[in-house]
Order: structure tokens, then sequence, then C-alpha cells
């Protein structure tokens, strides 16, 4: 476990503290009631031991009394232990809530390469098992932790003043557990395995997500799971070091069951040579009972305590990555964000690393407002890394880009991302109606607007044509819209945002031919007064671009207008018209 994760899960915990030490009260004093019965049985005991020979002489109106003492501290235990679950329930859940929403606020002010590095399966495991189990801790452990602790010490307490000589036997047990216990959770050797299983585990969940959102081409191409390497691999990967891990923890976990259930092997023999040399025979006898009750009694308690400490280690590690989130290198905001004056953009040198591979080298170029820049090139050549850099996704190594002569570094993201609308290549649609999808939260505008948006993007027609129409909702991702209807949504959400700056990454990517004309011609009337970067692949969507911008190897090699590139002997776009233009032609059968 981690030098600090128990003190990271109080410090957590510790939101909602006065919740928490109220319940922790009610749990000590449950296990306190929890004791009471058996108290009571040791004192029926003693009283009918006392008069065996003689049964008239009992007393039964002190068995009775302590039999409803017994009855009573188990009603209270019960009362007392549903009360302090119930705190510590309410405590977690308010507490998982506010670190739900922490980990949420703080993703969306990581720097994009954050997420190129963790797969969506792997931040799902930090949202919802890491996260899950911070509630497992506070909700149960922290009142189960209290009671487990206390009640052993009652009970040998109580012990050593029922009769010493037993009650060091049951210790001599209780610690030989523990050293068990404490190779299990404090080994080097054993951490460092349980992290990597954590790792193995959250790898296989991201390459589980992967297959799924592939199925269909395994499908289509009739394969079989082994077409996904990655994910056979991740699955034998956790399935070897599950077994690694089992090996390791089954002695251990083994010998501290055996220990701890055998108490009375240690008992019995003891508890008959200190009755043969007894002086009193019915003195005697309630006290070995009573040790062969409670003997088995403390077993229960420490092995709670042992199914804590795994489930502790496992805290340890989803605390780790949690922190790991919580604890990212942010965007760096301005102390004084500055407005932005127009939506002209200027790259000045700009050159960026991605994790010491440098993408872009010297990049200066400047899109005025009311132009469409486009952006070509060979796929991995950088084009949509200048794109997202406009919105500072990432932040760059040297040079600068400034927004209306305002250097991006000075103004807040929060003021940029009003200025700037997206359309990307992959569009995410939520399990919402189709009206808010385009809406995205703003209550501001008329439904006449959304329907005025809907139209520009050319996706009216077929909204109409859905069962609810504009309140018909779509599945998570719009699953069950096609790719070029879901692009054209995401057009019309841009559109009615109305930002100065547009930036569309291949935003006809999934449209056919004719709805590809459309949304073409719908840009060209958006563009009024806006500054619009188009990332394309599609060379006939920006034969009308003021400026293209040629990307290769990080750098720009060409700049100007269709007309003029084309015509470059030896140029790169001109080679790369010339292929597409074939490729445009070409059928299959031959000309």
């Amino acid at each position: 476990m981690k030098k600090n994760s128990l003190l990271r899960l109080i410090q957590i915990a510790g939101t909602k503290k006065w919740w928490l030490i109220f319940s922790m009260i009610l749990a000590i004093l449950s296990t306190i009631a929890q004791f009471v019965p058996f108290v009571s049985i040791y004192k029926i005991l003693v009283e009918l031991a006392k008069n065996a020979s003689e049964p008239n002489l009992i007393n039964r109106e002190y068995i009775w009394f302590w039999g409803y003492v017994a009855l009573a501290g188990v009603l209270l235990f019960g009362i007392l232990l549903y009360a302090s679950m119930m705190l510590s329930h309410i405590a977690a859940f308010n507490i998982l809530y506010e670190l739900r929403v922490l980990i949420s606020k703080k993703l969306v002010k990581l720097p994009l390469g954050f997420f190129s590095n963790k797969s969506s399966g792997q931040i799902k495991k930090v949202m919802s098992e890491d996260v899950e189990r911070v509630e497992l801790f506070i909700a149960h452990h922290i009142p189960d932790i209290t009671s487990a602790i206390l009640f052993p010490i009652l009970l040998i307490i109580y012990m050593f003043y029922t009769d010493w000589h037993l009650a060091i036997v049951v210790l001599s047990v209780f610690f030989i557990a523990i050293i068990f216990q404490s190779f299990m959770m404090l080994t080097e050797k054993n951490k460092k395995l349980y992290k990597k299983y954590q790792h193995v585990l959250g790898k296989m969940n991201g390459s589980i997500v992967e297959y799924i959102k592939g199925v269909a081409i395994v499908k289509i191409f009739s394969k079989s799971r082994e077409a996904f390497q990655k994910l056979n691999s991740d699955i034998k990967e956790y399935k070897d070091l599950s077994i690694d891990v089992t090996k390791q923890y089954a002695p251990i976990y083994v010998g501290y069951y055996t220990i701890l259930s055998s108490i009375l092997l240690f008992l019995i023999p003891v508890s008959i040579y200190l009755l043969i040399n007894s002086n009193s025979y019915s003195e005697y006898i309630p006290k070995l009972l009573f040790f062969l009750i409670l003997g088995g009694g403390i077993f229960f308690p420490l092995m709670k305590l042992m199914w804590m400490s795994s489930f502790m280690m496992q805290n340890s590690v989803g605390i780790g990555l949690i922190d790991d989130i919580l604890n990212m290198e942010e965007i760096i905001e301005p102390s004084n964000s500055k407005k932005i004056k127009n939506s002209s953009i200027i790259f000045k040198d700009v050159e960026f690393s991605y994790e010491k591979t440098p993408i872009l080298k010297k990049i200066s170029f400047e899109a005025f407002t009311g132009t469409i820049t486009a952006l070509v090139g060979p796929s991995g050549s950088g084009k949509s890394t200048i794109a997202m850099l406009i919105a500072r996704f990432w932040d760059i190594q040297s040079g600068d880009i400034l927004i209306g002569d305002r250097s991006i570094k000075s103004i807040s993201s929060k003021e940029l991302m009003d200025n700037i609308s997206f359309v990307f290549q992959e569009n995410t649609l939520f399990f919402d109606t189709i009206e808010e999808n385009i809406r995205m939260g703003n209550k501001d505008v008329s439904f006449d607007d959304v329907i005025s948006a809907a139209k520009t993007a050319q996706c009216h027609e077929f909204i109409e044509k859905l069962p609810n129409g504009y309140k018909t909702l779509v599945g998570e991702g719009g699953t069950y819209l096609s790719g070029g209807e879901q692009q054209r949504v995401s057009l019309a959400r841009a559109i009615l945002k109305n930002s100065p700056i547009l930036l569309l990454d291949e935003a006809t990517a999934y449209a056919d031919p004719e709805n590809e004309g459309k949304i073409v011609h719908a840009i060209s009337h958006l563009i009024k007064g806006k500054t619009v970067i188009i990332v394309a692949h599609r060379l006939s969507t920006i034969t009308t671009a003021d400026q293209i911008l040629v990307i290769n190897n990080g750098q720009i090699v060409e700049k100007g207008k269709h007309e003029d590139l084309v015509t470059m002997n030896g140029g790169v776009y001109r080679h790369m018209w010339e292929l597409y233009s074939q490729s445009r032609e070409w059928v299959i059968g031959g000309r």
C-alpha cells in the first residue's frame, strides 16, 4: 500500500467529517452493545455452575435479568449499527458525487495529450470502479474497522479479567495471525504485484471498449476475435497475472485462515490442563465454557480485518490513479484575461512536440476575418494539430499563436471557447433529443433558431422524417444516425453557436456527394464575418478557399490559392490534385 494512501483516503473522507465522526461514535456504541450478550452469557454460566448440584437454589430472576439484558444488547446493536451505516452511506454518496464532479471538471482542463495516452476504458475504470471503492471505504470500512478493532479489544480485556492464562493463549494466536496478515500487506513484492494487476486490468478494459466499438468491422470481414490481437494479448496477460496473484496470496490467506480458525485447538488442551489443576471445578467450568464460546468469536472480526486489508490495497492503487488525474498539470489560465478584439489568427514560428516527438516546425501564417484557410497534406503531417492548437488543446514549445492580436496564453479558456466552434471528423452526440444535441444546453435561443441552424446544415429534412422530429432521442454516440447525419447535426450545433472562429476537421468526411455539395454551400454562407480553418482530405471541397496551406512533415511547404497551386510544376499540391482527380474517375472494371 502506498505510504500515504490511508491518509489520503481519510483526507477525502474528511470533507464530510462530522457525518463520519457520528457514524464512528454509533459504531463504537453498537460494538459495546454487541459485546453485552457475551457478558450476559458468562453471568448466566457462573450462576448455573455455582448451583449445579442444587438446582433449586438457582436464582431464576437473575438468569432472566441477564437474558433480557442480552436481548436488549442485540436489539440495541442492530439499531445503532443501522444508524451508523446510514450516516456513513449518506456521507459516502455525497463524497462520491463531489469526487466524480471534481474529476470531470479536471478532465476538461487537461491538455488533449492526456487523452491520447489514456484509453476510454482506463478513464472509465477510474471514474467508476476506483471512485466506487472510495465509497466502499467510507460507507463500510470506517464503521467496520472501528467495530473490527474494538470488538477483539473488548474481548481480550474481558478475557484477561476472567482468566489471564487462557487470555494469553488467545492473544498469542491473535498475534501470529496478524504477522501472517502483515506479510500479505506490507511486502514490497506484493505491493508491486498488486499495482501491476490494477494496471493490467485497466489496459484490458480499454481493449474491451476498443473491441466492442470495432465489432461491426469484425463481422463484416468474417473475422473471429483473433482479428483483435491486442485484446487477446491483454486478456491473456490479465489471466496470467491473476494466476500469479492467486499463487502469491493463497499460502498467506490459507495460513491466516487456518490459524484463526484453530484457536480452539490451542484453547482446549490448555483449558483441560488448568481444569485438572483447578481447586474448584464449579468456579472454573464457566470460565472454560466462556472462553470456548468467545475464542471462536474473535475469529470473525479478524477475518473482516483481513478482507478490509485487501480492499485497502485496492483502494490505495485506485486513489493513486485518481490523484494521477487530479494532480495532472492543467493548461495555465492567465491572471488577467484579455478579451478577443477580432477573429484573425496569426501563427508566429510555432513549434510543437508531443512527448519529445517533433510535430510542427516553424509554422507561420495569417488567417484573416471573413476568410477560409484550408490545411491539406499527407496523413500525420500535422494538419489537425494546427487546428487544435488554435483552441489551445496543447501548449506550444516556442513561437506564439495570436487571435485578434492577443496571444492565446493571455486569453482565458472560457473566452477562447466562447469564440470558437468545432466540427470534428469524429462527432459526439449525447443520449438526448436532436434538439438538445444542437442546442448543447443553450436555453437562450428559440426553437426557430434551432430549426434555422438545422436547415443551414442540411439536416432539417431528415430530422423531420424521424419518429418524433426534433424530439427524437439519439443513442449514445449518435448510434441511431448515420455518420453523415451525425456530421450535419454537429455542423448545425456549430452554426447555432455562431462563434467568430470556425474549425472544421474534415467536416464532409461522411457526406455523400449530394450532401457534400450542400454542406459546402452552407459553409460558404456561414463564413461571412468569420475566420474559418478547414482540415480537408477531399480537395474538391476547398477549391474556393482564400488560401491553402500544404503541410508536410510538420512544415508549410506551399501556400496560395487553388488556381495558383495546381499550376506549380513539381508542387506537392499539384501532385495531390492529380492523384485526387484520377481517383474520382476510377471505376471497378475499367473506364
